[in-house]
């Protein structure tokens, strides 16, 4: 559903598409996922995420962080795309929230050693 739903022309739902991918491959082995259409779908964001809506854009940056960290076999290629895709900006209001810069939060996860290190439940 999750790749139905980033298809959208809705915001919200194209944003809840890329949020429940991302959660995904935070809890299914790599061996569950379908690691070439994750290699697609990481090529799209890089393609589309400066032109995707605010909401739509700030999953897509924190789908290409979660297949960094939690799929060992697409860290290198996550980081890759992260670091092409640069800094993502979202419009969120007048908050002190801020987007996170995918390469730091990728290279984060290295340093800990929690690369490829799966959840078991994820909250929404």
């Amino acid at each position: 559903m999750a790749l139905d739903w980033i298809e959208s022309g809705k915001d919200f739902v194209a944003a809840a598409g890329w949020a429940t991918l991302s959660c995904l491959v935070s809890i299914k082995t790599d061996a569950e996922l379908d690691l070439a259409e994750l290699k697609r779908l990481l090529q799209r964001v890089q393609q589309t995420i400066h032109q995707a809506p605010d909401e739509v854009r700030y999953k897509m940056n924190g789908f290409v962080i979660a297949v960094g960290s939690y799929v060992q076999p697409l860290t290198g290629l996550a980081l890759r795309t992260a670091e092409l895709i640069g800094p993502v900006t979202v419009d969120m209001g007048n908050t002190a929230c801020q987007v996170p810069f995918a390469p730091d939060y990728i290279r984060k996860a290295e340093k800990r050693g929690a690369i490829g290190k799966k959840r078991k439940t994820v909250k929404c």
